[in-house]
């Protein structure tokens, strides 16, 4: 059984490396580490996750002192997502990796994930299969330059501003969709990001979907069916503003098809990979993944 913070009593010091739980000393530190390894997911990730009750961060450190890894783990439930994970190029093939994941996985199972999900860099595609990950589909990262057609009414969906009062539908909706509680970092998107939010609803008032837009990238972006996702993505992109918009897609989602449509290009990013028992695919289908819970 791990202790309430994982790691404090199970240091890891092989090889004269040691792995620990993360404290706020070490930011500084973080972002060299992210600067050498030419991080490339959103840095606003890591800031957001960090905040999360019970998300927890562990770092190795070499027999000197120096930070050269790191890795996070963020339960959701019965899904867990490891995250982050992270090697200095001078400390590769030295087990760090998998002593960073092995923490991760550990601590996630303790809080009752009976999954475990990332999305992996290819890179790192062989660390996690021999860790006994699973290959799910492998994502599209999808970018708008010039989008094609006008705004598209749908006769069966209205499409209005999320509001306070849709937040238990909407927290429902994606509890029965993803798998696992979200409400927090849903929460915590629109908080940031206000106005950015819309639902979809059928002509009983019942909510077919909803799309949340971070900046300049859309996700998470949920819906029963094309309609109603083609209502969600039209509305979004006629207050889209300057600049292109990204969204990333998993293998097996149906928004393929829409995005081009629009004029969205893709191109193949990171897999998905799972360890463990994922939960049965139910409710709303995924036309966009949430982009703190991508890297």
């Amino acid at each position: 059984m791990l202790a309430s913070r994982p790691g404090i009593s199970h240091l890891e010091r092989a090889a004269g490396f040691r792995v620990r739980p993360m404290n706020d000393v070490d930011l500084e530190s973080i972002l060299e580490l992210r600067a050498a390894v030419r991080w490339s997911a959103d840095p606003g990730a890591f800031e957001l996750l960090r905040g999360f009750r019970d998300a927890r961060w562990a770092v190795a450190e070499a027999p000197g002192g120096a930070l050269v890894g790191m890795v996070g783990a963020v339960p959701f439930g019965g899904v867990g997502v490891l995250c982050h994970l992270a090697v200095h190029h001078s400390c590769r093939r030295r087990g760090l990796g998998r002593r960073l994941a092995g923490w991760a996985v550990a601590y996630l199972r303790s809080q009752g994930a009976r999954v475990v999900r990332l999305e992996s860099t290819p890179e790192a595609e062989g660390l996690y299969r021999s860790l006994g990950f699973r290959e799910v589909s492998r994502r599209r990262l999808y970018r708008l330059q010039h989008p094609r057609g006008g705004v598209f009414e749908s006769s069966r969906y209205g499409i209005s501003p999320l509001l306070v009062g849709d937040l238990p539908e909407l927290y429902g909706l994606d509890l029965w969709s993803f798998g696992a509680d979200r409400s927090r970092l849903l929460q915590t998107i629109l908080r940031l990001h206000p106005g950015w939010g819309i639902a979809a609803r059928d002509a009983a008032g019942r909510m077919a979907g909803y799309l949340l837009r971070t900046g300049r990238r859309i996700g998470p972006f949920m819906a029963e069916n094309d309609e109603a996702a083609r209502a969600l993505l039209s509305r979004a992109l006629a207050g889209r503003g300057e600049g292109p918009l990204e969204v990333m897609v998993p293998g097996e989602s149906p928004a393929h098809g829409l995005l081009e449509e629009f004029g969205f290009s893709g191109v193949p990013d990171r897999l998905r990979m799972e360890l463990g028992e994922a939960p049965e695919p139910r409710g709303l289908s995924a036309y966009g993944m949430t982009p703190y819970l991508a890297t």
